[in-house]
């Protein structure tokens, strides 16, 4: 009999892609497609689905227990609840309907998880071509989902779709994990020079993100590796051949093609060190060199200049020493030449100079030391003989007449080959001594009232006129007369002088 009781049943949810008009989608427009159109249209579904169950459901419901009337099956029998809103004969309550809504809600929002990793690992990751299994899976999960959920039964609804999201998060970490992985074994295929490894690597990778651009590097570098091989080969051949520019710059060819290319690093660094090698090489050879043509002070500088670029080289060291030592021989040899040749050319007070000087570098110089003396007493005679000769009046004086005699003899004594200049030194002197053995007469005329006196005589008293017979040289006479001015005259007295006239008139 007709009811005016409304029964409702709940609408079915969306659900996944094997569902009804979603299942056709799939159909016209293929898998991954309608996958995509649940994804965009879920959320509006959902929002229908809200406004449908708070707004227009309530009003249209007939509360019969409140009208006496219970439900009623066909047979006239209580009606049994539909699903969990039927949980009375007056339906869920309110806040029952609103938990029930909730665990629906989230099972919907766990829906709309899985639909977004399965559009995500099948349309970014490739997923389908490496995790073909794990997918299927998590579909199967979904699915049961979907079951659970047309028969109202949300919380394992909802479970079943979190599982599904689990299954593909992980599905997701894996495929993170393995191109991850496929490019660290990219990178490790490289670094070895394996371009058969590196490329599979690299497929490998390209199966999870084809447009990645790391992939894209590492097929390039894969596919230049027989290139870096050939470098890498010749860059050895240079290097035997001690050709290291040529080295170093096929080695930065490798560098820019792999940078992680295997040994890259110590072949530079042989390079450098052979680089090094041979600047030291050149350097020292120059070097010895200077030194081997006795050229001392270009052998020092160059030797300097290696240890500048080559702090505390052994050889360099040795070397520098070597050259400094051999200058300072070189230096001293010089002297003694100059010293030789100044001797001989009796140049006394040079050869004494010269002397000084070696020994300023070496004061043990046994040559120097002996030469000195020699110096110094050779030109004390030629001066002492040169004052004399050049003075002859100061043999007037006793005492210089016996040191210049004194001083003819010991030069006999002394120098055995006086040598041509000091010879005629020597000559001279004895004729001014020969000179001064033999004595000259002086006549003194004066006033007689003048006292004069002779220095190097003695007083002559007062005279007229005197004549006394001196030796030739030079001597100071000296007048005195009360009430006059004293008068003082010096004469040199020599053969055939003529009278000398000495006596006080200028009174005071």
């Amino acid at each position: 009999m007709p009811s005016d009781d409304l029964i409702i049943e709940p609408a079915a949810a969306p659900l996944s892609a094997t569902d009804g008009r979603f299942a056709d989608a799939g159909r016209r427009f293929g898998w991954k497609q309608a996958r995509r159109t649940l994804a965009v249209a879920f959320p509006v579904l959902l929002a229908v689905a809200a406004v449908f169950v708070f707004l227009l459901l309530p009003p249209a419901v007939v509360d019969r227990s409140r009208a006496g009337h219970p439900p009623t099956s066909a047979d006239g029998q209580a009606a049994k609840p539909v699903g969990r809103a039927r949980s009375s004969d007056s339906g869920p309550a309110p806040y029952e309907a609103l938990t029930i809504e909730q665990v629906r809600r989230e099972a919907e929002v766990r829906l709309d998880g899985f639909l977004a990793l399965q559009v995500r690992l099948e349309d970014e990751l490739n997923a389908d071509g490496w995790g073909a299994a794990e997918l299927e899976a998590a579909k199967m999960r979904a699915l049961a989902g979907d079951a659970l959920f047309k028969d109202e039964d949300y919380a394992l609804a909802g479970d079943e779709y979190a599982a599904a999201v689990q299954t593909l998060e992980d599905l997701l970490t894996a495929g993170e994990h393995r191109f991850s992985g496929a490019l660290a074994e990219g990178e490790r295929a490289l670094a070895a020079l394996d371009e058969t490894a590196a490329a599979g690597a690299f497929e490998r990778a390209a199966a999870v993100h084809p447009d990645d651009p790391r992939v894209a590097s590492g097929r390039q570098r894969a596919a230049r590796l027989p290139e870096v091989k050939r470098l890498l080969l010749e860059s050895d051949r240079a290097l035997l051949r001690e050709d290291h520019e040529r080295a170093a710059g096929l080695l930065q060819d490798v560098r820019k093609i792999e940078p992680n290319a295997p040994g890259l690093s110590a072949r530079m660094a042989q390079v450098a060190a052979g680089r090094s090698q041979a600047k030291r090489k050149a350097l020292l050879s120059a070097a010895f060199e200077a030194l081997d043509t006795g050229d001392h002070d270009t052998a020092g500088k160059r030797f300097e200049k290696a240890l500048a670029a080559f702090p505390g080289d052994s050889a360099a060291l040795a070397g520098a020493q070597q050259a400094e030592r051999g200058r300072i021989l070189a230096q001293i040899a010089t002297l003694r030449a100059s010293a030789l040749a100044q001797v001989g050319a009796e140049d006394w007070q040079a050869a004494l100079n010269t002397y000084d000087q070696a020994l300023a570098i070496d004061g043990t110089l046994r040559f120097a030391v002996e030469g000195r003396v020699h110096a110094e007493v050779r030109l004390a005679l030629v001066r002492a003989v040169d004052r004399i000769i050049a003075d002859p009046p100061l043999l007037s004086s006793n005492d210089e007449f016996a040191a210049a005699q004194e001083l003819l003899a010991r030069a006999a004594a002394t120098v055995q080959t006086p040598g041509p200049r000091f010879g005629e030194r020597l000559a001279e002197l004895r004729a001014v001594l020969e000179l001064a053995t033999n004595p000259v007469p002086l006549v003194l005329v004066s006033d007689g009232e003048t006292d004069v006196v002779i220095q190097q005589v003695g007083s002559m008293g007062t005279f007229a006129r005197t004549e006394l017979t001196l030796r030739p040289g030079r001597y100071v006479i000296v007048g005195s007369r009360d009430g006059c001015r004293d008068v003082r005259k010096e004469i040199v007295l020599a053969p055939n002088m003529g009278p000398v006239d000495i006596r006080c008139s200028e009174r005071i």
